[in-house]
């Protein structure tokens, strides 16, 4: 008999991963945009001008979230694929906060370090 050990923190990342995806699914063409929260997906609105391009985060919903619990990541879609854009690495730097990219039509995540 084998016995497979599994760490907490992988399910926990594997269910906001699950929940990001499905909104990232419900959002297109857009970005879909939202936050880990205390382990959990936040999903929010996207209110950028051109959303099929770049994402711009509701603060009214960064806001809900911040008194919901601790923001512990940003996490957005690119609907037409690839990889963390220079802009997404800078914003990434200037939140302090991780990042997670999903491109949609690869199925894969990049992760983004402040």
């Amino acid at each position: 008999m084998v016995l497979r050990q599994f760490r907490l923190e992988a399910l926990l990342e594997q269910d906001f991963r699950l929940d990001a995806i499905k909104h990232a699914q419900a959002e297109m063409p857009r970005e879909a945009v939202g936050l880990v929260v205390d382990g959990a997906y936040w999903p929010c609105k996207n209110i950028a001008d051109a959303p099929q391009q770049h994402f711009v985060l509701d603060p009214h919903d960064y806001a809900k979230a911040m008194f919901a619990g601790t923001i512990e990541a940003i996490v957005h879609s690119h609907p037409k694929g690839t990889s963390p854009s220079e802009c997404d690495r800078k914003a990434c730097r200037q939140s302090k906060l991780l990042w997670y990219v999903y491109s949609v039509p690869d199925n894969l995540w990049s992760t983004i370090y402040p």
